[in-house]
């Protein structure tokens, strides 16, 4: 056994719980996640010499391969279209409005959160996954994501008041019904 598969063993027997947590979460599939997981460690181990350790922890390194893995096969597997809104739309909403819509945790609201969400790009969804479901600092999700903290930080907002009109008209064609 080479020195480079003893490591990989090692990453897996020490990774795998973990790994597979990040990726169920982000993946509704257990079958897909268990996949996915397996993919993780075997581009691990192809990429297991440029891991650099000053950059990230091994498990933040691994979430990143993970995360690239998990958008690939989000991508190959989409078929829902998203929502566009035009920047004034959203640059219209304020922060209080968009507080306002997510402090009222209604059964309603609540339940229109996870059919909001599903009209984002993977990389949105991915994104307040990371940060909301999954606790992720910035620095965190800027290593995973390969984004500056700022661009992060400004498309979380971002993402609040696009996640807050779609609730609104969910919300409002639910009523026309």
């Amino acid at each position: 056994m080479t020195p480079d598969e003893i490591q990989i063993r090692q990453l897996v027997k020490q990774h795998a719980a973990d790994v597979l947590w990040f990726v169920a979460r982000l993946l509704p599939r257990r079958e897909d996640a268990e996949d996915v997981a397996q993919d993780v460690f075997v581009a691990a181990y192809q990429s297991l010499a440029r891991y650099d350790a000053e950059k990230a922890s091994v498990k933040t390194w691994l979430f990143r391969i993970a995360y690239n893995t998990v958008l690939k096969r989000r991508r190959d597997t989409r078929r829902m279209s998203f929502v566009e809104m035009k920047e004034d739309e959203l640059e219209a909403i304020t922060d209080d409005a968009t507080d306002e819509i997510f402090h009222e945790a209604s059964p309603n609201r609540v339940a229109l959160l996870e059919p909001a969400v599903r009209q984002l790009s993977d990389n949105d969804q991915l994104l307040l996954i990371l940060y909301y479901h999954n606790g992720k600092s910035l620095r965190e999700i800027a290593y995973i994501t390969d984004r500056s903290e700022g661009y992060l930080a400004s498309r979380l907002q971002y993402l609040r008041k696009k996640l807050s009109t779609i609730i609104i008209k969910l919300e409002q064609d639910g009523k026309k019904q």
